[in-house]
């Protein structure tokens, strides 16, 4: 090996070691953050009075210490933790809501129920929050008029609509016609729906110009990220 060589693993070496105490500094810097958190919030329950303050001190460090922004609520947000679970329920619906709105504008603004509970635990790792109870959420949005309420598809999936506006009939269609493999074209809904070509076209062109589809020129197929298969 050469001095060279030598130089650069060591020098590589060093980094490494480098990085490897700058990672555990930054963890130990987040333990004693979340002591000092929970110290503080017992300290002062009364005056804090738990997940009803907003303390924007105390949401920045919590921050800092990746713990749930809610006053109160320990490491993590947990159902069994609330007094009042329509709180709890109030608090998982905004989440939701913010996860939704961020993580559909990929696909045009509508997610399948699957999918969006798989992306709400990788955005929200401190939330427990079971199937039932994101769909509770979900149905309480919808009450709300913050959403679209849930439409189920032949695959048995519910596609969520993170928009102002309910699905036009005529794509429900034909997400339903491209739910079992997420993609689809123009002769098969002309075939399978006896639709006109023009009629389908205009869709489809429309469905794409949303971001809801996408054109594979080389294959002619559309495919809906929305609906893609793992």
């Amino acid at each position: 090996m050469s001095d060279n060589e030598k130089i650069n693993d060591a020098y590589q070496n060093f980094a490494e070691g480098l990085e490897e105490v700058e990672k555990e500094d930054k963890e130990k810097r987040k333990e004693v953050l979340k002591k000092g958190i929970m110290d503080l919030e017992q300290e002062f329950r009364d005056e804090i009075k738990g997940t009803h303050a907003v303390d924007a001190r105390i949401v920045k460090l919590r921050k800092e210490a990746d713990m749930p922004e809610l006053i109160g609520v320990g490491d993590r947000v947990q159902k069994s933790r609330f007094k009042d679970k329509s709180k709890y329920e109030q608090f998982l619906a905004k989440e939701i809501l913010e996860v939704g709105i961020d993580e559909s504008r990929r696909y045009g603004g509508i997610m399948t129920f699957q999918e969006f509970c798989l992306r709400f635990v990788e955005m929200r790792p401190n939330w427990e929050a079971p199937p039932k109870e994101i769909r509770k959420a979900l149905e309480y949005l919808a009450e709300a008029g913050l959403i679209p309420k849930l439409y189920k598809m032949k695959n048995k999936d519910n596609l969520i609509t993170f928009k102002p506006v309910e699905l036009h009939d005529d794509v429900k269609t034909i997400l339903n016609v491209a739910s079992t493999i997420g993609t689809t074209n123009v002769t098969e809904i002309v075939t399978l729906l006896g639709w006109k070509k023009e009629r389908v076209e205009l869709m489809l062109r429309n469905l794409s110009e949303q971001e809801m589809a996408y054109y594979d020129k080389k294959d002619d197929v559309y495919f809906f990220p929305c609906l893609k298969k793992k």
